[in-house]
C-alpha cells in the first residue's frame, strides 16, 4: 500500500489557500487593514502607565472627626428600644478598670486575615486615645478569654473552627457582626439566632459605623481666603464638562433610567463609563488609576448613584467626588441621611428636584457657568477635607471600636434582635 508524504499534503494544503485568497477581492483587504489599525490606534492598551493604581497616603486626627462622633453620640442616647429590632438596656455606672481589651477576630474578612501581624498604633492609629487598651488577635482559640469576638458576616459560613456557643465564652464578652454590604448581598436573617450585642457596619446607629466608606475630617488650620480664591477659579477654568459617571453594576435600572433622562434633558456634557452605558470591554479604566483621575479633572459633576436606597448606604462613589474636586449628584438613601455625613452645602441630591431630571438638567446649566454658584459648593473645603484611604479609614473604625469597648458600663446590656429589619431600612 502506497502513501502519500506529509510534506506533499501540507503542501497541496498551502496552495488550495493561496488559490482561493486570490479570488478575494482586494477591497477586503483594505477593509481588514482598515480595522486593524483602527484597534491598534483606538483600544486602550490594559499595560499602560494610564491604567496603573494611584496610591492615597492619608491619615486622620482623632480630634477631626470629634463633630460626626457627638452627633452620633447625641443619638445614641436617645435609643432605648427599637421597635423590636435593637433591644437596648442602659448600663448603671462607668467600669473602673485599666486591664486591657482583648479582641479577637474569630473569622477570616473576605476569606483573608486582618490586622494579625500590625502593631496597635498601625491598627487603631496614633492619634487614638485608648490604642494601648485595646489588643487585637487572629486567634480564634482564644474565644475563652476575648472581651470582643468579632465575626465578619460574608465568613461565618466558612468559620474554621464552627461558630462557639455563648455559654463557652465569657458572661460579659461582646459579640459583634461585621458587615458593610447590603442586604442584596448578604441574607442577615440566617444570623438572628447568634443574638449579637453590636454591629460594625455602614449604618449610622451601629455602635461602630464612622468611616466605612469615607470621612469628612476637619482641616488642623483651615485655608485662608485667598488659597481658596486661588484654587476655586483654577477649577472652575479647568473643568469644562458636566457630569461623569463611572458604573459597573447594571442590574439597578432605576438609577440607568435617570442617567438616560439626564443625559437627553441637559445641554452640558453628561457622560458615562462601564459596561452599562459605553463600549465595554474597551474601556479599561478602574478605580483609583490614572485615568479615573485624568477623566474627573475635566468634569464639575459626579453621579454617586447608589444600587439601592437603603439607610445610611453611603459608599465611596460619594465621597470619590469630593476628593476629586467635583459635586456630587446623590441618589440612593433619602437626603437627611446624607445632611448627617457631609458639609452643608456640598452636594446636589435629586430629591431636591423631585426627581425631575429636567429641572436637575437646568440647574447643572446654571452651576456649569455661573463661578459665584460653582463656588458655594466648595466653601466648605476651607475647614474640611475628605478622607478615602482605606486604611485611614480603618484606623478610624477601630478606634471607635476601641472607645466604645473601653466605655462600656456596668450591666449593660444590647443585642440586636432582628438583624434582617436593621439592616433592610428603608430598602426598596
Amino acid at each position: 500500500m502506497l502513501f502519500s508524504h506529509p510534506k506533499s499534503s501540507i503542501r497541496l494544503m498551502w496552495r488550495r489557500q493561496i488559490f482561493r485568497l486570490r479570488r478575494i477581492s482586494p477591497i477586503w483587504f483594505v477593509i481588514v487593514v482598515t480595522c486593524v489599525l483602527f484597534l491598534i490606534i483606538h483600544v486602550p492598551n490594559p499595560f499602560s502607565a494610564r491604567y496603573n493604581r494611584i496610591p492615597i497616603d492619608q491619615d486622620v486626627q482623632w480630634n477631626n472627626v470629634r463633630e460626626i462622633l457627638e452627633l452620633k453620640e447625641d443619638i445614641f442616647q436617645s435609643v432605648t428600644l427599637s421597635n423590636n429590632i435593637k433591644i437596648i438596656q442602659q448600663g448603671s455606672e462607668k467600669q473602673e478598670t485599666n486591664s486591657i481589651i482583648l479582641i479577637v477576630l474569630y473569622t477570616t474578612v473576605f476569606r483573608a486575615e486582618k490586622f494579625c501581624t500590625l502593631s496597635g498604633e498601625r491598627i487603631f492609629g496614633e492619634s487614638c486615645p485608648a490604642k494601648h487598651r485595646c489588643q487585637w488577635s487572629c486567634d480564634p482559640t482564644k474565644f475563652r478569654e476575648a472581651d470582643a469576638l468579632i465575626f465578619h458576616a460574608y465568613d461565618i459560613p466558612f468559620a474554621r473552627p464552627s461558630m462557639p456557643d455563648r455559654s463557652e465564652t465569657k458572661p460579659n464578652s461582646v459579640w459583634i457582626l461585621w458587615s458593610d454590604e447590603p442586604p442584596s448581598i448578604i441574607n442577615y436573617a440566617l444570623f438572628n439566632k447568634y443574638n449579637f450585642n453590636w454591629t460594625i457596619s455602614y449604618k449610622f446607629d451601629s455602635e461602630v459605623s464612622i468611616a466605612t466608606y469615607g470621612l469628612f475630617s476637619k482641616r488642623d488650620k483651615s485655608l485662608s481666603n485667598n488659597e481658596y480664591q486661588q484654587w476655586i477659579r483654577k477649577e472652575f477654568s479647568n473643568r469644562e464638562n458636566g457630569a461623569l459617571w463611572f458604573v459597573s453594576n447594571c442590574k439597578s435600572k432605576r438609577r440607568l433610567e435617570l442617567f438616560h433622562n439626564l443625559k437627553r434633558a441637559s445641554k452640558v456634557l453628561v457622560e458615562g463609563y462601564g459596561r452599562c452605558v459605553d463600549y465595554y470591554p474597551l474601556h479599561l479604566c478602574g478605580g483609583s488609576s490614572r485615568c479615573e483621575y485624568d477623566y474627573m479633572s475635566n468634569f464639575k459633576f459626579y453621579l454617586s448613584f447608589e444600587s439601592n436606597t437603603c439607610r445610611d448606604y453611603i459608599t465611596e462613589k460619594f465621597y470619590k467626588a469630593f476628593y476629586h474636586g467635583l459635586i456630587p449628584i446623590a441618589y440612593g438613601p433619602d437626603k437627611s441621611d446624607y445632611d448627617r455625613f457631609a458639609p452643608k452645602n456640598s452636594f446636589l441630591h435629586i430629591d431636591d428636584f423631585d426627581k425631575d431630571m429636567s429641572q436637575l438638567a437646568t440647574h447643572l446649566e446654571e452651576v456649569h457657568s455661573n463661578l459665584t454658584l460653582f463656588s458655594m459648593y466648595h466653601e466648605w473645603r476651607k475647614n474640611y477635607e475628605v478622607i478615602i484611604d482605606g486604611k485611614a479609614l480603618e484606623r478610624v473604625r477601630m478606634c471607635e471600636l476601641c472607645q466604645r469597648l473601653m466605655n462600656v458600663r456596668k450591666n449593660e446590656m444590647i443585642y440586636y434582635k432582628n438583624l434582617e429589619r436593621f439592616y433592610t431600612d428603608k430598602c426598596d
